[in-house]
C-alpha cells in the first residue's frame, strides 16, 4: 500500500478546499487482455490493456449487459463501469523477454465546476471516451490533451528542486524506488448529445481555463464529474536500464500513454445524488466511505473477489509463461519515426471463456465451508502449480470420486461424500476468492473454503 500523502499529492496540489472528491483506491485489475471495446469493438484489439471495473467486460460493449455484471473490482458495487489503460511490461533486453509489471489503479471522481459554478453532472448512461494517444511521439506543453498525461516517480526521499524527478509527460531516466505512477485526466465537458464519436474524443472537451478544471466551452456545455486515473506500476520490482519499460503497444518513451472509460453505473440517480450531497464540508475529501450516499453500496469483499465473466483472446499475455515478443504486432518503438509494422503479421487468436471449461458431466455447486474437525473431502488429494477447477475434476474423476473441491488456489480434494461436519450447503461466492494457480481469471476456493464440484455420473 502506498502512503496516502504520495497518492494525493498531484491532485491536491490543484484542488480548491471547497471542492469534493472521492477515490476508488487500490483497485486491482479485473483482467489483463488484448481487448478494447471502444476502439476495437468485437475483435481482438491491437495491444494488451489492464482493465478494472464491471465483471462483464468484453469485446463488444453494451451498457445493459455491462450493468448486469455480477460484481465490480470498484469498491462501490453500483459502479459497473470499466476503466482501462495499456499494460506496462519489463523488457529484459539481454534475454529479449517481456514480463507484465504488477499494476493497480486509483480512480478519482472530482467536482471541479469552474468559475461559472456550473452544476457537476453524472455521466450520461452509456458514455464512452478516450484520453491520450498511443501514436503520440512529441509533447506540446501548451496543449491540454498533452498536459493531461503525466508520470510521477515515487520515492520516500525528498527530491524537491531536482528536475530529474519533476513530474513529466514521459518516462523517467532513472529507477522509481517506490513505483511509478502513470496519470490520465479525462476531458470533463460533454456536447450533450453523443455518447461516443468516431475518434472517441470529439464529443468531449477539456475546460476553457485548464485541462483539470474550469468552465465548459459553448460547444460542449454539459459539465460532467471529472475523471482522473492513477495507474501504479511496480517498476521497482525489476532492475532499471533505459528502454526496460515498454507499453504493450511497443512504446518505450511513455508519450503514448492513454486510457479508456465506458460507463456502467447502474443507478444514475445515485451518482448524481452523491455529486450533489457529498461535499468537502461533510468529509468527502478523498475517502469514498465518507460519502454517506455511496457508503451503503461499498463492498470491498466483492471487489476483491471479483473475476471476469466473459470471453477473452486465447493467448498468453505474460502471466502463464515467458513472452519473447509483445502480444500482437507491437515491435519496440523508441524514436519519432512511424510505428514499426510486422511482416508477416502474427496470427490473431480466437476467443475462449475466461474460465477453464469443466469436463463433461461436472457442475460447480458453489463455495462451501471446510469440515469442522478435518477435511470435508477425504478420498484423495493433490496439489498442482497449474491447478484449475477442471484439473481438479479430472483428477477426482480418474479415481472414481463424484465430489471435487479446490482450495487455496492449488489444492484439490476428492470424496464420495462429506466428512467432519461438512456439507454441500453454500456460502457467499466472494468467500472463495483465491485465484487458481493455473488460471488468473478463475477462483479456486479460499481459506477454509472449497469451490465444490459434483458429477453424479462418476
Amino acid at each position: 500500500m502506498f502512503p496516502r500523502a504520495a497518492l494525493l499529492v498531484t491532485v491536491l496540489a490543484a484542488l480548491p478546499a471547497t471542492y469534493a472528491f472521492w477515490i476508488f483506491g487500490g483497485t486491482q485489475p479485473l483482467v489483463t487482455t488484448r481487448l478494447d471495446s471502444i476502439v476495437s469493438p468485437g475483435i481482438v484489439s491491437t495491444h494488451v490493456h489492464s482493465v478494472v471495473g464491471g465483471s462483464r467486460f468484453q469485446a463488444s460493449y453494451d451498457y445493459n449487459d455491462l450493468s448486469s455484471s455480477q460484481c465490480s473490482t470498484i469498491s462501490v458495487q453500483e459502479d459497473r463501469s470499466n476503466y482501462w489503460a495499456p499494460q506496462l511490461y519489463y523488457h529484459d533486453q539481454n534475454a529479449n523477454t517481456f514480463t507484465p509489471i504488477p499494476t493497480s489503479f486509483n480512480i478519482y471522481y472530482l467536482q471541479r465546476p469552474g468559475p461559472a459554478n456550473e452544476r457537476v453532472q453524472a455521466f450520461p448512461t452509456g458514455l464512452r471516451m478516450l484520453a491520450g494517444n498511443p501514436l503520440r511521439r512529441t509533447n506540446n506543453a501548451s496543449n491540454f490533451e498533452d498536459q493531461a498525461i503525466s508520470f510521477h516517480c515515487l520515492d520516500s526521499q525528498d527530491h524537491t528542486g531536482d528536475p530529474a524527478w519533476d513530474e513529466r509527460p514521459d518516462f523517467f531516466q532513472h529507477q522509481c524506488p517506490d513505483a511509478m505512477r502513470a496519470q490520465v485526466f479525462f476531458p470533463t465537458c460533454w456536447d450533450g448529445n453523443n455518447l461516443d464519436s468516431a475518434d472517441h474524443k470529439s464529443h468531449m472537451a477539456y475546460p476553457i481555463q485548464n485541462y483539470n478544471g474550469g468552465d465548459c466551452p459553448a460547444s460542449h456545455p454539459v459539465h460532467l464529474v471529472s475523471l482522473f486515473y492513477e495507474m501504479f506500476v511496480s517498476v521497482d520490482q525489476f532492475p532499471y536500464a533505459p528502454g526496460n519499460w515498454v507499453f504493450s503497444f511497443g512504446d518505450t518513451t511513455g508519450l503514448g500513454m492513454h486510457a479508456d472509460f465506458q460507463d456502467g453505473w447502474t443507478d444514475k440517480g445515485l451518482l448524481q445524488t452523491a455529486l450533489d450531497q457529498c461535499t468537502e464540508a461533510n468529509g468527502a475529501d478523498g475517502d469514498v466511505s465518507a460519502c454517506t450516499v455511496l457508503q451503503p453500496y461499498i463492498n470491498r469483499d466483492f471487489a476483491t473477489a471479483c473475476k471476469p465473466e466473459m470471453t477473452i483472446p486465447n493467448e498468453n499475455v505474460g502471466f502463464t509463461g515467458t513472452l519473447n515478443s509483445l502480444p500482437g504486432c507491437n515491435l519496440i518503438w523508441s524514436d519519432t519515426s512511424p510505428k514499426p509494422t510486422c511482416n508477416p503479421n502474427p496470427p490473431t487468436p480466437g476467443f475462449v471463456s475466461v474460465k477453464t471449461p469443466l469436463p463433461s458431466g461436472w457442475a460447480e455447486v458453489g463455495c462451501t465451508v471446510e469440515g469442522t474437525n478435518g477435511r470435508a473431502l477425504t478420498g484423495a488429494s493433490t496439489t498442482s502449480p497449474t491447478m484449475t477447477k477442471a484439473e481438479c475434476a479430472n483428477f477426482c474423476a480418474a479415481d472414481g470420486f463424484p465430489y471435487a473441491g479446490v482450495e487455496y488456489g492449488d489444492e484439490c480434494y476428492c470424496g464420495q461424500s462429506f466428512s467432519n461436519g461438512a456439507s454441500s450447503n453454500t456460502v457467499g461466492w466472494q468467500e472463495c476468492s483465491t485465484t487458481c494457480a493455473g488460471n488468473p481469471n478463475e477462483d479456486c476456493g479460499g481459506p477454509n473454503r472449497l469451490t465444490l464440484l459434483y458429477n453424479p455420473s462418476v
